[in-house]
């Protein structure tokens, strides 16, 4: 199992024995909603602010007949019995329209399934913050285990934001289980941190004559550095004008992903994420030479991820990576297109790489049929780097030439360079005899303004016709 990529609720994989077996997983990390009560939008990097973005997920949790059902499962073995006594106790917490216990009765359910596919040597970091993480703590300790309780890391980080009574909030936190305590793999050398500079003027002599980590009176300090404490305080959150943000809500930086990996793992091991979100997760995996798998009820999500994963590591052929639970076939898109408009708007923006959504895609609105933003690179003789924007525009049914000429507007509306109409084969004829034939230029070539592109070619990986797309810059490169 390797290279994995699931667009389906990670409650019906995780269920999947032939998906998943048992004690199959080496490490699972998971960053699910933490039951916020918010909205999660996708953001538009543009400059036309009244667009109202899409949503990438709603965290709110309201009680259901399934949930009810859920409840006399587990209340009727013995085993799960402590589950449910902790739904009910916070059902007689929250009587708000939001509710607690059915936000923590979907979690349980979830975390028994991936009890199930871990390791007896493995672990599991569930990523989560104070809103609900007392409670998820006991929910941990009822399916793994109290015993097999390791650590809660706390990453302290900057932000923005300071609520008028109240102390700022500056932190998550990481509940760390072993499947089995002290059968767990854990490895601190490759997160130690330097020692405080007194540490080391006080110790100097014994720096690198060390037969291990110990207290500090006893004179002996590793040289890789001092032993990883529950505290995570040097890395801090991807801005929001982060050269290396996707547009992505809750995006998670590159360097925490790495050290728990690093540390958890050795290569060739085993990565799950269950809410992979953008795929911060995978990539780490993959840079890391660890297999990885990784399972998001997003169209969009996994389409991204995809797009990364593609751009990122070019040499992954094709048939390395499997991509399960989107339309594989033609008959597959016009399917989708059929049943779910909005779900087959959201599978072709984030196939292609774009970086957000608009509005209601499929629908009128504020968005004047824009449905996505793909950011490119021109390269120019003599002039600095700096990214321009393409919009798309899907059609998952018949193409108007009035949409066709309407798209050169609005590209000049909403001040970006070029537009792109995606829609199936059998209407590409009416966008190549209706679109502008304006054209841009760069030291690579010439690009119309506005361009055609069939979901045939999408399924086929063929590229769209712009410079140097779904690249990010740092510093003077471009980089996946």
């Amino acid at each position: 199992m390797n290279r994995i990529l699931y667009a389906a609720d990670c409650l019906k994989v995780l269920t999947d024995r032939d998906a998943l077996p048992d004690e199959s997983v080496d490490l699972i990390y998971l960053d699910p909603p933490f039951n916020s009560n918010s909205r999660y939008n996708l953001p538009f990097k543009g400059r036309y602010k009244s667009a109202r973005p899409v949503e990438a997920f709603v965290d709110t949790w309201h009680w259901t007949d399934e949930n009810t059902v859920q409840l006399e499962e587990l209340d009727a073995d013995p085993r799960t019995r402590p589950i449910a006594d902790i739904v009910r106790f916070a059902q007689g917490v929250d009587s708000g329209a939001t509710s607690l216990a059915a936000y923590l009765l979907n979690m349980a359910v979830r975390l028994r399934a991936m009890h199930r596919v871990l390791k007896t040597s493995g672990s599991i970091y569930l990523h989560c913050d104070p809103t609900a993480s007392h409670y998820l703590k006991l929910i941990m300790d009822a399916v793994f285990g109290q015993k097999n309780f390791l650590n809660e890391v706390i990453w302290y980080y900057r932000g923005a934001g300071v609520p008028k009574k109240a102390r700022a909030r500056r932190h998550d936190i990481l509940l760390w289980f072993a499947k089995k305590n002290g059968q767990h793999f854990f490895n601190p050398d490759p997160i130690r941190r330097p020692y405080a500079q007194a540490t080391i003027e006080r110790f100097e002599n014994y720096i690198g004559n060390v037969r291990g980590d110990r207290d500090y009176g006893q004179q002996e300090l590793n040289p890789k550095g001092k032993h990883p404490d529950d505290v995570i305080d040097y890395i801090q959150p991807i801005a929001p004008s982060a050269k290396d943000r996707t547009g992505y809500p809750t995006q998670k930086p590159d360097p925490l992903l790495e050290g728990i990996i690093k540390s958890s793992t050795k290569r060739n091991d085993i990565i799950l994420d269950p809410f992979c979100g953008c795929g911060t997760t995978v990539l780490a995996a993959e840079s890391l030479g660890r297999r990885w798998i990784g399972i998001d009820i997003s169209t969009f999500a996994t389409g991204l991820v995809r797009d990364r994963v593609r751009r990122r590591f070019p040499n992954i052929a094709p048939i390395d990576f499997v991509l399960k639970g989107v339309p594989e076939t033609i008959s597959e898109a016009k399917a989708l297109a059929k049943i779910d408009k909005f779900e087959f708007e959201k599978w072709v923006c984030g196939h292609i790489g774009a970086e957000g959504m608009f509005h209601d895609p499929g629908t009128p609105g504020a968005d004047g049929g824009v449905d996505g933003v793909l950011r490119f690179y021109r390269i120019r003789r003599d002039q600095k780097l700096k990214p321009e924007y393409a919009i798309i525009q899907v059609k998952g049914g018949r193409v108007s030439p009035d949409s066709v000429r309407a798209l050169r507007t609005t590209v000049d509306r909403f001040e970006v360079t070029a537009g792109v109409m995606v829609c199936f084969d059998q209407f590409m004829a009416t966008v190549e005899n209706q679109r502008s034939r304006d054209t841009f230029r760069d030291e690579l070539g010439t690009y119309p303004v506005i361009q055609g592109y069939s979901v045939e070619s999408l399924l086929e990986n063929v590229p769209l016709n712009l410079p140097l797309y779904g690249l990010r810059r740092q510093g003077a490169r471009l980089i996946a």
